[in-house]
C-alpha cells in the first residue's frame, strides 16, 4: 500500500508521542526529554529517551529509535500499514483507499487475537482450584512474585 507522504506527515505531527509511549514505559521530564527504562533490551538505567518537540524517542543503550510508527510497530509487533492504520486511528484521521489487499494483515489480526483469549484463559486458570498447583509451582518453586505472574501472563493448562 502506498500511503501520501502528506498523510504520513500529518498523521506524525497529530500523535502525541508521550501519549503513545507512557502506556509502555514510565517516563521522567529531564528536561525537555522524557527518560525511561527501554521496552526493547533489558536495562537497569534508563537510557530511553522520548523527545516531544520531534515525536521521536531513542534508546542509548540498544539503539532503537524512529517515530511513533516504530514504535508501535516494536512494541506490537506490527508491519508498517498495520501501525499506521492503528495510528490513524487513535488519531481520528481516516486512512487513504488504494484498494490494498489487506487479507494477510486481518489474518494475522485474528492470531494475535486468539493469542491473547487463550494466554488470559490460561493465565484465568491459575485462579481455579484446578490451577492451584500451577499457581504454586509459579510462586513456589520458581519464587516468582504475584506481579511478575500477572505481568507476564503465566498460566497453566487444565488437564482436560
Amino acid at each position: 500500500m502506498a500511503i501520501p507522504d502528506s498523510y504520513l506527515q500529518e498523521l506524525r505531527l497529530r500523535v502525541d508521542i508521550e501519549q503513545l509511549i507512557s502506556p509502555y514505559v514510565n517516563l521522567r521530564r529531564s528536561g525537555r526529554l522524557l527518560m525511561g527504562l527501554c521496552p526493547f533490551h533489558n536495562e537497569k538505567t534508563g537510557s530511553f529517551a522520548v523527545y516531544p518537540d520531534s515525536n521521536s524517542f531513542y534508546c542509548f543503550g540498544c539503539g532503537a529509535g524512529g517515530d511513533a510508527v516504530n514504535f508501535l510497530m516494536r512494541m506490537e509487533r506490527l508491519d508498517y500499514v498495520e501501525a499506521v492504520k492503528a495510528l490513524s486511528q487513535r488519531v481520528g484521521m481516516q486512512l487513504p483507499e488504494d484498494n490494498y489487499d489487506d487479507s494477510l494483515s486481518k489474518k494475522r489480526m485474528r492470531v494475535l487475537s486468539a493469542n491473547r483469549e487463550a494466554a488470559r484463559f490460561f493465565h484465568a486458570q491459575l485462579k481455579t482450584s484446578a490451577g492451584q498447583a500451577g499457581l504454586e509451582y509459579w510462586l513456589g518453586k520458581r519464587k516468582l512474585s504475584p506481579r511478575v505472574v500477572k505481568q507476564f501472563g503465566l498460566g497453566v493448562a487444565p488437564a482436560g
